[in-house]
């Protein structure tokens, strides 16, 4: 059995097998867009680990038993799910080849100790009924092959975490089961010296004529996670020029740890803090990269991106880290036409009851 699978060889085809993330990866490199290098390790793998023993109904009992409206259940699902995860080993085969990959992809590139990132890839991740974006975890600056697979198995615990199992709680049956399968890729690190999000569309207003970019110093985790406001960039995909651009005070960034494992977050330099992190021809590189991919995907897109620092004379350059279909706005719509149904329905019921108490009065 096969359990690892480069990105170069996945397409969008591949979802079932490796997940939103790692499909669309995948897909980014046949689309000739520059992506760091990586592999998944598949949806299979997490599943010959959940048939060691009794796991899989041990799993199922303890979310089964959940009420999700209470706090109390789901951080109880929480640990006891976690616990059962860390103290089942991991399929042998799972693990020689897990170990094999990240030494074909040290190798590669030139470094025996890779920094990588471990990153959650659901089956159900941006789906069509779905969006699993950010429901499952992902560690930065994973160093060495026992410590990928430690974070892979994090990574499979993270299918339930309390949020994600309340999550799951309100999906159909048949939908809900497909969010219990998860792929994991594991790619190499950038140093970034600056990082963000680009939308191919108006994320407030559903304009497909414009494009956002969000930019800020170091790892796009602080971007991501909301930990700071970055520098924000509006432009008209006719000509990509800015109409638009607001430089905000940029007082942390995330960085790698000084132990070279990890992640920690630390003051941006003074001199730094209300100075634009993009240059206009930096700008005009990313919106015209954000264009191909959405052109590529033929719907609007939310991008994570990266610009590497400049480093042995050699130049820093744009990379995708990430691309799924945009949800701000579709998010918007929907609940724009709930509300406008409910109000309507509401409207609807007021009229038959007034009819029905005429009818009574009569």
């Amino acid at each position: 059995m096969t359990y690892i699978r480069r990105f170069g060889d996945l397409r969008l085809t591949d979802r079932p097998d490796v997940g939103g993330k790692c499909a669309s990866l995948g897909e980014l490199i046949h689309a000739g867009i520059e992506v760091p290098d990586g592999f998944a390790v598949t949806a299979g793998a997490f599943e010959a680990f959940r048939d060691q023993g009794s796991l899989r109904d041990d799993l199922k009992r303890i979310v089964r038993s959940v009420d999700p409206s209470r706090s109390s259940d789901l951080d109880a699902a929480h640990t006891a799910a976690s616990e059962l995860v860390a103290a089942t080993p991991i399929p042998q085969e799972v693990v020689d080849q897990i170990v094999a990959a990240y030494g074909e992809l040290c190798e590669a590139a030139g470094d025996e100790a890779l920094p990588v990132a471990v990153r959650s890839s659901g089956i159900s991740e941006d789906g069509d009924v779905t969006s699993f974006a950010g429901q499952q975890e992902t560690y930065l600056w994973v160093v060495g092959a026992h410590d990928v697979i430690d974070n892979v198995r994090a990574c499979w615990a993270s299918l339930y975490t309390p949020q994600a199992i309340a999550y799951r709680s309100q999906l159909p049956e048949e939908v809900a089961f497909e969010s219990t399968l998860i792929s994991v890729g594991v790619q190499a690190m950038v140093d970034a010296e600056v990082a963000g999000v680009a939308f191919t569309v108006s994320p407030r207003t559903g304009d497909r004529s414009v494009m956002a970019i969000n930019a800020s110093w170091g790892l796009g985790q602080a971007v991501v996670s909301g930990e700071v406001t970055p520098d924000e960039y509006w432009l008209s995909k006719i000509g990509l020029d800015v109409t638009s651009s607001t430089v905000a005070r940029k007082t942390m960034q995330c960085v790698p740890s000084t132990t070279g494992r990890g992640v920690i977050t630390i003051p941006v330099p003074d001199d730094q803090q209300d100075v634009a992190c993009l240059a206009p021809e930096s700008i005009r590189e990313l919106a015209d990269i954000a264009i191909r991919v959405e052109q590529h995907y033929g719907c609007p897109q939310d991008i994570e991106w990266a610009r590497t620092r400049a480093t042995n004379g050699r130049p820093a350059r744009i990379v995708l880290l990430q691309s799924r279909p945009e949800t701000s706005w579709k998010k918007r719509q929907a609940e724009s036409r709930a509300k406008t149904g409910s109000s309507a329905a509401a409207s609807y019921l007021s009229v038959i009851q007034n009819a029905g108490t005429g009818v009574r009065k009569a």
